[in-house]
Parts: C-alpha cells; structure tokens; sequence
C-alpha cells in the first residue's frame, strides 16, 4: 500500500541540548520511504540556565542544516533564564 502526500501527517520533533541525539534522530527520521515527501516542524526551547546555552545552540546550528524532508519549518523559543 502507498500514501499519497495528502495522507501523510507532518512530523514534530522538539530538541533541546544534546546535538548529538538530534542528528542520530533526524537523519533516521531522513533514511524513511517518505521522509522527502513529509513536513518537519522542528520546535527548539531556550537555555533555561547558562550551562545549557552551549548545547541549545549547537543544536539551534545543526537544525539550521536539516535537508531531506518536503519542508522544515523551525520555530525556536527565547532563552529563559535571561
């Protein structure tokens, strides 16, 4: 059985601090059937306090790159702590 675009539902994915985990994840997410045929929404927190700001933005740089997928759209909140 194959889906038609239509019936494809987008993928979320939230990121944080580890930019590690996320590029394991997304290029698996990338290596599906139907990856360039799906939209990514890519949500990314601020820092909650200033040891996390390094991997908030490690992670913020990577997903700036994601390719692979119809469309990646990134919404990124404010750091909280500040």
């Amino acid at each position: 059985m194959t889906l038609s675009n239509s019936n494809l539902a987008p993928i979320a994915f939230f990121v944080y601090k580890r930019p590690d985990h996320t590029r394991q994840t997304l290029e698996a997410l990338a290596a599906n059937e139907l990856a360039s045929e799906s939209d990514l929404f890519i949500f990314s927190d601020g820092a909650r306090n200033e040891q996390d700001e390094k991997g908030v933005r490690a992670v913020r740089e990577y997903i700036r790159t994601v390719k692979g997928f119809k469309t990646v759209s990134i919404l990124e909140h404010g750091y909280a702590y500040r």
